[in-house]
């Protein structure tokens, strides 16, 4: 099947419907999305996650071969709501904030002279830890250990788990990222980490000392700022309820203070994290002055998106290139159209939370 709709958008490159769809396409603004970049291994470990720097290159690239416009998130949005954006515009925005946005991604924009937006979740760039939940799941993937004995622990299993199960290796590993998670402060978490570590047979401390899973910290994003990258909100822990305002307004709030504290500036744009949204919390963050909030659901934008529900396509080290300018050209948006997908989608979204 995959390959079948990469040969289907091969030819219909060759014979023109991705100029067609771009002239069809020009009033419309699209932002793409990033996370993280590779330094060691981590886009064979996450690739809808992280990055070869070779494919961002490409995609860099790409963008500057056929002339697409890239503006700054804010300006581009302006245009947008007064229906002046430039044919073809384009966005780049990345999300979380890994330390490869310092080290790999920013100096690729550099070289090509294209802006870039970092939505920045806070929590692990002040802690300058790496992320725990990523790091269980990194050593599961990583380990060549056959067997997992955890009986000693209270948050392990009874008994030693063979790690060829998959479906038993699935559920210990959520139950030790729920029980980080939910019952440790970092401390403890980092305390799971090392011996976890230790017991997967996997070096925590190289995990530590590569920055592989970690955040930028304060000094690196004052670094990045000061290179006039953008940097924008995406919550302080992750996480922004479609149920409770209480706690998602106190994300928003901790998030804007620790980038007002970093930058001596008011933040007022943000991304969901995790795509996860409804409008019923639309309220909730005008009411803390958010300006706009992109989601990650594949379209383009236009004058009457609403700038809380913006529509972004998610780049990943496993999408190929035939595929990304099938996106870029607008020809997977204006399939959407024709087979009704958009108007299902908008349909769907205009009753989400409501």
């Amino acid at each position: 099947m995959y390959f079948r709709k990469t040969f289907v958008f091969h030819i219909c490159k060759t014979i023109g419907l991705f100029h067609l769809s771009r002239i069809l396409m020009r009033r419309r603004l699209l932002i793409l999305c990033y996370h993280g970049f590779q330094l060691l291994d981590e886009a064979r470990f996450r690739p809808t996650l992280f990055m070869q720097d070779s494919t961002l290159k490409q995609r860099l690239a790409t963008l500057q071969r056929y002339r697409f416009p890239v503006l700054p998130l804010e300006k581009a949005l302006e245009r947008l709501e007064k229906d002046s954006i430039p044919n073809n515009a384009v966005c780049i925005t990345i999300d979380d904030g890994f330390f490869s946005v310092l080290s790999k991604a920013a100096p690729l924009l550099k070289d090509y002279g294209m802006p870039a937006t970092l939505y920045l979740t806070s929590y692990y760039s002040g802690k300058e830890t790496p992320i725990f939940r990523l790091v269980v799941q990194y050593m599961f993937w990583k380990t060549s250990v056959t067997s997992l004995d955890l009986s000693d622990r209270s948050w392990g299993p009874d008994t030693a788990i063979e790690l060829s199960g998959k479906d038993v290796e699935n559920n210990v590993l959520w139950d030790i990222i729920d029980y980080g998670e939910n019952e440790c402060d970092e401390a403890a978490r980092q305390d799971i980490c090392h011996l976890l570590g230790a017991r997967l047979g996997i070096d925590y401390k190289q995990i530590v000392d590569s920055r592989i899973l970690s955040l930028l910290n304060r000094d690196e994003l004052s670094a990045l700022y000061a290179q006039s990258f953008d940097i924008q909100l995406h919550t302080h822990r992750h996480r922004l309820p479609v149920d409770n305002e209480l706690v998602a307004r106190r994300e928003i709030r901790e998030n804007k203070a620790f980038l007002r504290r970093l930058l001596g500036i008011e933040k007022t744009h943000l991304c969901y994290p995790s795509g996860v949204w409804s409008r019923r919390q639309w309220p909730w963050l005008e009411r803390e002055r958010i300006a706009s909030a992109t989601t990650c659901e594949p379209g383009f934008n236009t004058a009457t998106t609403p700038l809380l529900g913006l529509y972004r396509i998610l780049d990943q080290d496993n999408l190929s290139q035939i595929e990304f300018e099938a996106e870029l050209f607008g020809f997977s948006e204006l399939v959407r159209i024709i087979t009704g997908k958009r108007r299902r989608t908008d349909a769907k979204r205009n009753t989400s939370g409501a």
